[in-house]
């Protein structure tokens, strides 16, 4: 039967080392003259798994700082929408977790107090993460958690046409992928869900030319470059290497990883988490990860993470900013990947034991030096959702890959209109 017809550990608390203990020293004296005054608790709003258990990692903190934080968790699904609520009604937290591409919206806002540019905490960063927090150039906020998309896969389904792991060049990965089909006409090689977009701009930023021109006030999809990339990604439903599904149809992928309807599943780091609370249901021997294929060789991806900022309006910014200093420490990034699988944005992180003998977090660190960030304005988030919706469309038989580019480059031109205008006037960068 086709399936797109019939689908419907936590480790111990690392301790806080004596060098932060001694670093927040400042904030413990200031801490306790707050208390004196009936100083409020700080407001920290956290998204996703991390949010869930954020509160896990703050007892060290508060204990060596006497520094109170109150934490609110959200799902990332609505959280960008809440900002800017909260933005409008003068309510964001002190400090806020953020999808790393939001920050361009939320510092045109005037939304975000950003780091001194000498601060400490933008020093051992890997490169990929400092790019994604800089908007016209100054870093708005600090990198906490890095991302990028990679490809899960079973091993014993590889095995059966003779591959280890995929290949990593186009030409090859579409060779084992066919060999999967011919083996198991039934089944598909991988899941590419059509409103995921990671995929396809995995593909694109492996290209030569930039996504947007003209001072990124245009888009630039009808190039050679980006046509290529949007070919080979058709070319994965035409040949039906994945079903033509989005994630409303998909179910449960966890199950249907389990069962061999695919044999690989492109995907970010939560899935580490996830796989690993249902390990009982797939065993860490029965699959692992690999990069994402390139026209040559492993290709860039587009940059992915989460940062923490402090809110302009921050009742008191000191205190704000030793949390920031806290959190992004490399003994709390390491306590973090141990509990929900978020990975480092510190490179003295990834040397870590937890880390460093984890081949699942190495093939994630090869990722991760291979991320491009994405163009660092507002309408970004708005671009990859048409883009993604035109591709769906072509997908689906409305266009073809050259009309689909025009399509694109229309629809983007269109978002990008007032930020021509701006650029005329001298108002934008």
């Amino acid at each position: 039967m086709d399936w797109g017809d019939a689908i419907a550990a936590t480790n111990g608390m690392t301790m806080v080392s004596r060098r932060r203990v001694l670093g927040l020293g400042a904030a413990t004296a200031l801490a306790a003259c707050g208390r004196a005054r009936g100083e409020e608790p700080l407001a920290w709003w956290a998204m996703g798994t991390t949010g869930e258990n954020a509160p896990l990692l703050l007892p060290p903190f508060e204990r060596a700082t006497g520094i109170r934080v109150d934490v609110q968790a959200l799902p990332w699904t609505g959280a960008h929408e809440k900002l800017l609520t909260g933005f409008a009604g003068r309510s964001l937290p002190d400090v806020m977790m953020l999808d790393s591409t939001w920050l361009p919206e939320m510092a045109l806002l005037g939304a975000l107090a950003p780091p001194s540019p000498a601060s400490p905490m933008l020093a051992d960063q890997h490169p990929g993460a400092l790019a994604s927090v800089r908007v016209a150039g100054r870093a708005m906020a600090v990198p906490w958690t890095a991302d990028s998309w990679v490809q899960f896969y079973r091993r014993d389904l590889l095995a059966q046409v003779g591959y280890a792991s995929p290949p990593l060049t186009w030409e090859d990965w579409r060779r084992m992928a066919l060999a999967i089909r011919r083996r198991h006409p039934d089944r598909y090689a991988t899941l590419h869900l059509l409103d995921w977009p990671e995929p396809l701009f995995a593909f694109a930023v492996q290209q030569p030319e930039p996504l947007l021109r003209d001072h990124n006030t245009r888009g630039n999809f009808a190039s050679a470059g980006f046509r290529a990339a949007l070919g080979f990604y058709k070319s994965i439903y035409d040949e039906r290497l994945s079903p033509a599904i989005a994630g409303a149809e998909a179910g449960d992928t966890y199950i249907a990883f389990r069962r061999g309807r695919f044999a690989i599943l492109p995907s970010d780091a939560v899935t580490i988490g996830d796989l690993r609370r249902r390990a009982a249901m797939l065993p860490p021997e029965l699959w692992g990860v690999a990069a994402t294929p390139g026209r040559t060789g492993a290709g860039e991806t587009m940059a992915r993470g989460a940062c923490l900022a402090v809110n302009r309006d921050a009742r008191d910014p000191v205190r704000a900013w030793h949390l920031v200093d806290y959190l992004c420490g490399t003994a709390l990034q390491e306590r973090l990947y141990g509990i929900t699988g978020d990975l480092p944005t510190r490179p003295t992180a990834w040397d870590a034991p937890a880390l460093a003998r984890d081949p699942v977090a190495k093939s994630f660190a090869r990722q991760i030096a291979l991320g491009v960030a994405p163009p660092a304005i507002p309408e970004w988030q708005r671009i990859v959702t048409e883009v993604q919706r035109v591709a769906e469309h072509m997908v689906r038989g409305e266009y073809g890959v050259d009309a689909a580019t025009v399509e694109m480059d229309r629809r983007v031109d269109r978002i990008l209109q007032k930020r021509r205008w701006l650029l005329e006037r001298g108002r934008v960068a």
